[in-house]
């Protein structure tokens, strides 16, 4: 009994006449399957020497990149020729760090950073600070670069800071200036003569230091209450000077007309946001330049 055609395991599926012999990858010209074992073989034939990186190699050309490795390597050669520092072996490898430091620019010493002192401020210099601020910068490793941009900064935002404070205080004291003119009307500037004499009868200098540096001095509340010692005190010879006397006639014409020249647009602008204070204000001052045409 015979066999069918491609029954046996070794020629089933096989067509007759088909790959006669030689390399399967040469046959009829075309690449094996991906994957295959000839597939396997052949990318090893084609691909680079083992002493070639694979980014310096030509795969269709089958040949060397030899400019990028030639640029590759001047490059390598010129890393390994640089200074190199270990890496610090940890936080606790202080020997480590130091010369991590060292190799990154720190000098020497903290005096020896080049930090220069603004000219010009608004404010004291601080002293202290600068040579708090190079000792921190030693400790922490930062060269010399880093330590003048950051000191650089520091002082910057101190005085922005400081020309802001100054801004709120001088709107402070203009609100308070107004606040206490409406309270006290045509007697304003007698009651703030009479808590300056008051101030500076029991207030030491300290203190007066105190209420410029905080602000405290253009405080109605503090100037209130340096009124009120400066009028339980006004009898006694302790206080200095006289206490203010009620203007006369002349005081009270030269009043109305600065505040008339002051806050013109107030008074004759309805828009104004001013115009009533403006308004009542200017009536307080005519009731007592004129208090029988006021009665």
């Amino acid at each position: 009994m015979s066999l069918d055609a491609g029954s046996s395991i070794l020629t089933a599926g096989v067509e007759p006449g088909a790959g006669q012999g030689g390399n399967p990858a040469d046959a009829g010209g075309t690449a094996p399957p991906p994957g295959s074992a000839a597939a396997t073989v052949q990318a090893v034939q084609d691909g680079p020497p083992e002493y070639i990186p694979t980014k310096f190699w030509d795969a269709e050309r089958k040949t060397a990149k030899i400019e990028d490795m030639g640029r590759s390597y001047q490059s390598l050669e010129k890393l390994l020729g640089r200074e190199k520092v270990p890496v610090p072996a940890g936080d606790d490898d202080e020997e480590g760090w130091q010369r991590w430091y060292a190799a990154t620019g720190r000098p020497e010493k903290p005096d020896d950073y080049e930090i220069e002192r603004p000219s010009n401020l608004p404010i004291e210099y601080d002293e202290d600070g600068e040579k708090a601020f190079r000792t921190w910068a030693h400790q922490n490793g930062l060269n010399k670069r880093q330590t003048k941009n950051l000191y650089d900064s520091y002082v910057k935002s101190r005085i922005e800071a400081h020309n802001n404070w100054q801004k709120l205080q001088e709107e402070s004291k203009v609100q308070a200036q107004h606040a206490l003119q409406r309270e006290y009307g045509s007697r304003y500037d007698a009651k703030v003569q009479l808590a300056k004499a008051a101030l500076a009868q029991f207030a030491d200098p300290d203190y007066i230091k105190y209420l410029d540096e905080t602000g405290l001095g253009n405080d109605p509340r503090t100037i209130r209450a340096w009124v009120k010692i400066g009028e339980e005190r006004l009898g006694e010879t302790r206080l200095k000077g006289t206490a203010p006397q009620a203007p006369n006639h002349a005081d009270l014409d030269r009043s109305i007309a600065e505040f008339m020249r002051k806050n013109t647009a107030a008074l004759f602008d309805k828009a104004h946001p001013q115009h009533e204070w403006a308004v009542n204000e200017r009536k307080k001052l005519f009731d007592a330049r004129y208090p029988d045409a006021a009665t």
